[in-house]
């Protein structure tokens, strides 16, 4: 590596991964960062387009931004550095980064994360936005020149298949959560918890449907909703009593109140122009945190809620059976125990990030051994 590059990485030693996302990074994408922070026998490079303001500290020496320079000057801004590979996340990015890596002579790696998979073309040719018109038009240039596709779930994996990523080289790699930074907590009787974009295949709509019907059966029961989103204005007009909207928090506070709460409702659906899920982190987090969940049969969100065990799951847009679970969990403390401790356990076994990030260096490394393809 040159003797002239920037600090930290003039006295890293460890081959570098360049990560590629268009904005580093939305305020909700907290899985990119865990993952570009999780690196141990690789060191991160950052590449993107625009910086949002949501770069941590430890990451901030490590970005590299496009800027008004060309995609062939960008790539020759990243060659010193000598990236051997490039992760991108969402197959819109893939597609951005797969002439960036073939400039560089690196294999491209796409994580498919869900809308990417899920939206159908003419949706994704209706919406306007420039580099979704792009992803619906060369799709197939991404499916066949990407070195590999890692899906968040194996339901989206089938998907991506369906749509046409090559089965062969399309596996799933779940994204994982710091299980230190999720502690269990003791909880608050009778206390709902979402955490989310406001936006349609989030199923908050439904969830306050629900909610309506459980204080009917517990009166003292709260739904507490974090996140921000388009449909925020609505939503709040149709909830009732006992609903707290807290907006975009922090992660810290996301954490606090999974160990404040009772249950975790994941209400996820298929939204009206195709848009999914791929796994919900915050079912994770869930998981980790010892708190038992109530979600849909959506996408992969039956992969980190096992039926009976660690939660519940129920048909997408059933108002009445969110309602009747979400109850069951807020009037049977044992029970509850017993699903938080089965969760903190799956997320051991299935979700944990340095499990996670050993997996996806061993990708990295069977990626760089068999070159591009």
């Amino acid at each position: 590596m040159p003797e002239t590059l920037p600090p930290p990485f003039d006295r890293d030693p460890r081959p570098v991964a360049a990560i590629f996302r268009t904005p580093l990074f939305n305020a909700s994408e907290t899985f990119v960062k865990a993952q570009a922070m999780g690196l141990t026998r690789y060191q991160p490079l950052l590449l993107g387009l625009e910086d949002k303001g949501n770069i941590p500290a430890t990451l901030a020496g490590r970005v590299l931004l496009k800027g008004a320079s060309g995609w062939r000057a960008f790539a020759e801004r990243a060659r010193p550095f000598a990236p051997l590979l490039v992760h991108a996340h969402f197959g819109t990015d893939g597609l951005k980064a797969l002439p960036l890596a073939r400039r560089l002579g690196v294999p491209l790696l796409t994580t498919l994360h869900g809308y990417d998979v899920a939206r159908s073309r003419r949706a994704l040719l209706l919406s306007g936005r420039p580099s979704w018109l792009r992803y619906a038009l060369r799709e197939r240039a991404l499916q066949q020149g990407g070195e590999l596709f890692l899906a968040v779930s194996e339901a989206l994996r089938r998907q991506a298949i369906a749509r046409g990523y090559p089965a062969a080289r399309t596996v799933v790699h779940y994204n994982g959560v710091d299980l230190a930074g999720f502690p269990a907590g003791p909880g608050a009787p009778d206390t709902i918890l979402f955490v989310g974009r406001l936006v349609e295949k989030k199923g908050v709509e439904i969830l306050l449907r629900a909610f309506a019907l459980v204080r009917r059966e517990s009166p003292s029961a709260s739904l507490i909703i974090v996140g921000d989103g388009p449909l925020r204005g609505r939503l709040e007009r149709l909830a009732g009593e006992s609903v707290r909207f807290l907006g975009l928090q922090d992660p810290a506070v996301i954490g606090e109140w999974m160990r404040r709460s009772t249950v975790l409702a994941a209400p996820s659906v298929t939204a009206s122009d195709g848009d999914a899920e791929g796994l919900p982190t915050v079912i994770i987090e869930a998981a980790a945190s010892a708190l038992p969940a109530v979600g849909t049969d959506h996408s992969g969100i039956p992969e980190a809620i096992v039926d009976g065990e660690t939660g519940f799951i129920v048909p997408e847009r059933d108002a009445e059976g969110l309602a009747a679970r979400l109850t069951t969990i807020l009037a049977d403390r044992a029970q509850r125990d017993r699903m938080g401790a089965a969760a903190r356990a799956l997320a051991e076994k299935r979700f944990d990030l340095a499990r996670q990030m050993k997996r996806l260096e061993e990708i990295y490394d069977r990626v760089r051994a068999e070159g591009c393809g």
